[in-house]
């Protein structure tokens, strides 16, 4: 049986792996943005924040066109080495900037897909599991500087991925920096096919919505606390499907293996990281551990079938010329 040909045959030879994993995420992204606005606007309502996701799109389209630019201002640039590592580069980490960007949308669009809320099931099983809820039981351990401290490790999350594949490519290993970008964005969309999937708001949403709390999170003086709410509210609907599975435990326990595999002597600093950002989904009430457990469960799927999906991508041309 032939490969395709046509249009899907010329992607296969312009773009990378991870590129075309955001191409086929950022259509459907598209599509669902265009039916939750026209929904909202036959139903009377009106949310700036869909209405907001075309910007993001917007802004998402124009990086990804510069695809093509930098491939060909690399290509006549190839003697000079250093502007041409650096369109490189730049080249290696768009992917991972587009991968966020179609993150953001799926905040407001999820329950256009899926109505069909699954919080309460995992709840259950954290209670079934522990005989409490967690994140209940860590309103003991609440002061304001410990709020602070996990504060400041849940912020690190999206240092924690970007740090390795960075740190790959300042010591010449473009080749491993790219395997790891490669499977960190495949972590990524697998993450968002199953948000999708199972609709999860965060214990800080739904455990809060039917009293579980009798303390709240209130930070120090020094304002990292703050500062990350205030962040979160800006993002779409406080991110509210956006728990099961947890990207927070996938993504950094996926990097913490990266590192293993090629950077090990960054294994401990970033495991101390890793542990605190796991301990601040508790104690901050973004995350069920159930949540957890399903987020670290990605991690032997990509190692799995990111190398797989990059072979069967680039292997295509040589498969289409065979065929002929």
């Amino acid at each position: 049986m032939s490969e395709p040909t046509g249009l899907v045959a010329r992607a296969r030879r312009a773009l990378r792996p991870e590129e075309a994993l955001f191409v086929a995420a950022f259509v459907p992204s598209v599509l669902v943005t265009i039916y939750a606005d026209w929904t909202l606007r036959q139903t009377g309502g009106f949310s700036g924040r869909v209405a907001s996701g075309f910007l993001r799109l917007g802004i998402a389209t124009v990086l990804a066109l510069t695809i093509p630019l930098m491939e060909r201002t690399r290509t006549r640039w190839r003697g000079r080495h250093g502007l041409a590592t650096w369109l490189e580069s730049a080249r290696t980490v768009l992917p991972f900037v587009l991968c966020i960007a179609v993150y953001t949308n799926l905040h407001d669009t999820v329950r256009f897909v899926n109505p069909h809320d699954v919080h309460q099931y995992l709840a259950a099983a954290d209670a079934w599991l522990f005989g409490v809820q967690p994140v209940v039981w860590a309103e003991q351990f609440i002061t304001p500087a410990r709020t602070e401290i996990f504060s400041a490790f849940y912020g690190s999350f999206f240092l924690i991925a970007p740090s390795l594949v960075l740190l790959l490519l300042l010591t010449g290993r473009r080749a491993e920096a790219r395997i790891a970008l490669l499977g960190l964005i495949v972590c990524f969309y697998s993450g968002y096919v199953l948000y999708v999937v199972f609709p999860a708001a965060p214990p800080r949403l739904y455990l809060a919505s039917i009293g579980a709390f009798s303390r709240d999170l209130k930070g120090g003086a020094m304002g990292i606390t703050a500062f990350q709410n205030a962040l979160i509210a800006m993002v779409p609907n406080e991110a509210s499907r956006a728990a099961f599975p947890s990207l927070h435990a996938g993504v950094s326990l996926l990097t913490l293996t990266y590192a293993w595999r090629y950077l090990r002597w960054y294994v401990v600093p970033l495991g101390f990281v890793v542990v605190g950002l796991l301990a601040a989904t508790i104690y901050l009430r973004h995350h069920f551990v159930v949540d957890l457990l399903a987020g670290a469960l990605l991690v032997p799927w990509v190692l799995w079938a990111a190398p797989r999906f990059e072979r069967w991508w680039s292997d295509a041309p040589q498969r289409e010329r065979s065929a002929q």
